[in-house]
Order: C-alpha cells, then sequence, then structure tokens
C-alpha cells in the first residue's frame, strides 16, 4: 500500500454511522462500519467525493462482506459491423424525422413491456418517449416508461467507460498505444506479455484476455468477466492469441486501472491481505467507489448522470415478453464490476453523452473523438444504406428469458439515437432496429 497515504479526517462518519451501507433487510441495517473500514473510507475520501456518492447509493454495497454474482452478458457483434469508411450517398433522398420515429416503433409496439428514445439532432434533443411500462405487475408499483427512467444499460457501458478513460489518458499525457504495464496492480501476477497490453489493445477487444481467462478456466464462454478475481486470472497468463475476441473484461479493467492512473491509487496489497474486519470484497467494491467518484464527475459535464448501482425506489426490472405474470428482474449492484457493463443510465443520458462525444469538445477532445470513431476504440462501425454508422448496442439475457436490448447510434448526418428496451422478445437486436429505422426514413 505504498500508493495511499493516511488521510486526514473527512465527514464519512455521518455518511456511514446511520447504517447507510448496509444492504437493506440485513441486521448489519443500523450498523456503523468497523473502524478498519471507515479508515480506509477516510483514505478514499481525500481522493473523491463521498458525500455525492452516498447520496445516489453508491456507497450502499461496503458493508457487504461478499461480491454479488455478476450478470450473464451474452452480447454478441449486434449486426454486421466494419471497419471501411462508409460514404453519405443519398441519392437526391431527404431523410424524415417523423418517419425515423414511426419505423422505431412499429418494429417495437406490441412485441416488448416497455422501452425509452432519445433522438438527437446535431446535439440538441429532438423528441423523446417512454413507451409501455418500466414495471409491470406482480412488480408493484405499474411504472410506466420513460426517457428519463435510468436502467442498466449493458455494454452501452463500453462507449462511456471509453471516452471517460481517453480523457484521463490525455490529462496525464499517456498515449493510447503505450502498454498498461505501470498500471496494473502491483500485488498481480503478471504473465509473459500482458505487461505490454495497450490501452488500444483493450479498447479494440484485441488484449487476448479473454482467450488468457478461457485458457485457465476451460470455459468457452467467459463473457461475463467484470470481476476483480477473473480480471486476475487473465492477467496471470503467458499472453497467447491477440486476435478480436469481444470481452466485457476489456472495460472493467478500467474500473481498477484508473484509480491508479488518476490518484496512484493501487488496493490490491490491501485486497489479498485485508485489515481484520475487512474482506477482500470490500477493498474490491472501494475500488469500484473510486472509479465512480472520478467517472461521475466527467458524466456531468455531458449532463449524463451515471451509477453502477440504482438507487431508484421503483427501478425499471427487465422482463420476457410476454411476461406470463413472471416478475422481473434486477436491478443489481454493479460497483464491484462495472465498466465493461453495468452502469445505469437513461435514454435521455445516454443521447446527451453521445451529443457531446460527437459535436462538442467538452467531455472528449477532437483527437479522442477521432480514437473512437475512426479508431473503434468504444464503438463500433456499422454499414448502412447510407453510410458508415458508429455506435454500440446492448443485450442482456438473464434467467426465465428475461433481458433487455439497447443502442446507441450515430448516423452518417447530423443525427443520434439511444433505444433501452426492458424486455426481450420477437425483435431484432436494438442496433439493428435503429439502423433499419433510419436506413427506411427517406423519401
Amino acid at each position: 500500500m505504498r500508493t495511499i497515504v493516511r488521510a486526514t479526517a473527512v465527514a464519512t462518519a455521518l455518511i456511514l454511522g446511520a447504517g447507510g451501507l448496509a444492504a437493506p433487510g440485513t441486521a448489519a441495517a443500523n450498523a456503523a462500519p468497523p473502524p478498519e473500514l471507515q479508515r480506509l473510507l477516510d483514505m478514499v475520501g481525500r481522493y473523491v467525493p463521498l458525500a455525492g456518492l452516498a447520496a445516489d447509493g453508491t456507497l450502499a454495497g461496503l458493508m457487504r462482506p461478499i461480491r454479488p454474482a455478476e450478470p450473464l452478458d451474452i452480447e454478441t457483434d449486434d449486426s454486421p459491423a466494419t471497419g471501411a469508411a462508409g460514404g453519405l450517398s443519398t441519392s437526391g433522398k431527404t431523410f424524415d424525422m417523423d418517419l425515423f420515429e414511426r419505423n422505431l416503433r412499429a418494429t417495437l409496439d406490441g412485441k416488448t413491456v416497455g422501452y425509452a428514445y432519445a433522438i438527437g439532432k446535431a446535439g440538441k434533443l429532438d423528441r423523446q418517449a417512454g413507451v409501455g411500462s418500466a414495471r409491470v405487475s406482480p412488480d408493484s408499483p405499474v411504472t410506466p416508461q420513460s426517457a428519463t427512467k435510468v436502467m442498466t444499460i449493458a455494454s452501452i457501458s463500453k462507449p462511456v467507460t471509453a471516452a471517460a478513460t481517453l480523457r484521463l489518458l490525455e490529462q496525464k499525457g499517456i498515449s493510447v498505444d503505450s502498454a498498461i504495464g505501470p498500471w496494473l496492480p502491483s500485488a498481480w501476477k503478471r504473465g509473459a506479455g500482458v505487461d505490454a497490453i495497450t490501452f488500444r489493445d483493450l479498447m479494440t477487444h484485441r488484449s487476448g484476455l479473454l482467450q488468457n481467462f478461457q485458457t485457465a478456466t476451460g470455459s468457452t464462454g467467459g463473457k461475463s468477466t467484470g470481476s476483480w478475481d477473473n480480471i486476475r486470472i487473465a492477467v496471470g497468463q503467458n499472453l497467447g492469441s491477440k486476435s478480436y475476441k469481444y470481452a466485457n473484461m476489456n472495460f472493467s479493467i478500467f474500473r481498477i486501472l484508473v484509480p491508479k492512473i488518476a490518484y496512484g491509487m493501487d488496493l490490491s496489497e490491501l485486497y489479498d491481505a485485508p485489515p481484520a474486519n475487512v474482506t477482500p470484497a470490500q477493498v474490491d467494491y472501494l475500488t469500484g467507489i473510486v472509479f465512480l467518484g472520478w467517472l461521475k464527475p466527467i458524466l456531468a459535464l455531458a449532463g449524463a448522470p451515471v451509477s453502477c448501482s440504482n438507487s431508484d425506489p421503483n427501478p425499471t426490472k427487465l422482463y420476457i415478453y410476454p411476461t406470463g405474470g413472471q416478475a422481473g428482474w434486477g436491478p443489481a449492484d454493479y460497483v464491484s464490476s462495472c465498466g465493461g457493463f453495468g452502469y445505469n443510465m437513461s435514454a435521455n443520458g445516454i443521447a446527451s453523452f453521445i451529443s457531446h462525444v460527437r459535436y462538442t469538445t467538452k467531455l472528449v477532445s477532437a483527437s479522442a473523438r477521432s480514437l473512437m470513431v475512426d479508431g473503434q476504440l468504444g464503438l463500433k462501425a456499422y454499414s448502412g444504406k447510407f453510410g458508415t454508422y458508429h455506435g454500440h448496442g446492448a443485450v442482456w439475457a438473464q434467467s426465465g428469458g428475461r433481458g433487455m436490448r439497447g443502442c446507441v447510434m450515430s448516423y452518417s448526418i447530423e443525427v443520434d439515437i439511444a433505444l433501452l428496451v426492458n424486455s426481450r422478445g420477437d425483435y431484432p437486436s436494438g442496433c439493428g432496429v435503429v439502423v433499419d429505422a433510419f436506413d427506411n426514413a427517406w423519401h
């Protein structure tokens, strides 16, 4: 723990003393944290503002001694994506925003429990809507969908993480082609070649980490690999193939790297040998708190609130469609695994985020924007009838067929969309929906 110095007292006792960190319904609901955990939180409070994190529920899981199970994320490449530059070829046709919206709704109406979308034009919100329900019986109270209502956004988290990390690297004078070795946790064993993985490798899914994890564990899936322990398994193997392989850990690892890059904070030695009355899961959670304390003010620049735990008293649930009376799933606390998935945002928030990336330099610089779009760092390229579009999809499947789909997309004209659907059903992928709706909105 060379990199953390003892903090002066901060006003975290008031945040924690009322039991705000305890999981609801537990015997510890009114318990103060043990002094050893409080001291660690005081240290963290030197670097990130804790009051805001407590207010939106980010600290709520710190008293939990074990790590929640990771979700199942089955996202694959959700529509044909290419790296080729596409030219705008309108052939004298005119884009019709009303028709675009009608196409979108026609594809989803009667096939979902609920969905929300926000459409931007030249960086300004043009229209928004919530259709159907965010919660249905037996999940009381029944609640309508809304473009302002947050829900889990699955892998749309990846471009958010990419943009914020590119901003940090630029501020620190670190090239995207620099090796990640200096920023890996000091207590981790590194396999041959792993230190030389670059930030670009991670953001383009060419790091080889998932292949390493699959070799070590015998797993053929392994997409839901956002946890500290699974990432460490991958980092500890000799690097094998670096061919493209989509993996959450390529972005979830930034939850662990960023505290060291931003603040010189490395909790890995404490993870392996925690103080009395502190568990490794709580040390991991503290790392997530630092990450979110850094991330949230950056996203606030784009008017895009973000969290990895949902404090909405009536949160959006994920369903199968039709529900058959089955209760919805979630939400869950992803502070210990988010980065490649797990953010909670609204459709309006996602649309504001992508608009700031595309049309301003308030969130990212022009060079960082180019890396995201032209270099496909955190974004994918989609071939459409009217050029190449840039975005990212979201697909989650949970038990009982429940789940969600979504997409953020920027088109070859100054139009952008965020779509979130809180059920699975008989409709195309999120990005398939919005690409088709756009391509068929010209006359």
